[in-house]
This record gives structure tokens, sequence and C-alpha cells, in this order.
């Protein structure tokens, strides 16, 4: 039983952290991305795991968190 706790809670782990986190992050960093880079990079629009991907990804985590600063008037 513990076994099917465990397995089913990285499954699920694995969903939010790839699937949704990572899908969103990349959707928020690759339009700030392209216009940086005059629309050079990143030459796909969907991220496939490349390092090139996980640097779009934490551009868009922070943009998402200067978003959530701006909206909270913390500057």
């Amino acid at each position: 039983m513990e076994f099917l706790v465990s397995m089913l809670v990285q499954c699920l782990g694995y969903v939010v952290s790839e699937l949704i986190l990572s899908t969103f992050f990349f959707l928020c960093g690759w339009p700030v991305v392209r216009l940086f880079t005059l629309g050079r990079y990143p030459t796909h629009s969907r991220p496939d795991g490349s390092r090139v991907d996980t640097y779009v990804c934490c551009v868009g985590l922070a943009v998402f968190c200067l978003l959530l600063l701006a909206l909270c008037s913390q500057f």
C-alpha cells in the first residue's frame, strides 16, 4: 500500500512540475526571450527538455515573479 501511495505522489509531482509548471513558465518566458534576442531564440515554441528550454523557463519564472510583485505593489 505504501508503495502505491509513493508512486502516486511521484506521478502527481511529475505532472505538476514538468507538464504544468514548465509549460506555463516556458510560455511566460518565450515572448520575452524572443523580444530580447530579436526573434532568433528559441527557435521552437514547445519545450523539449533541452538546456535552452530550461533557460527560457527560468526567464518565465523571473517574469512571473516580477509581475506578481508589481501587482502586489511591492516596488
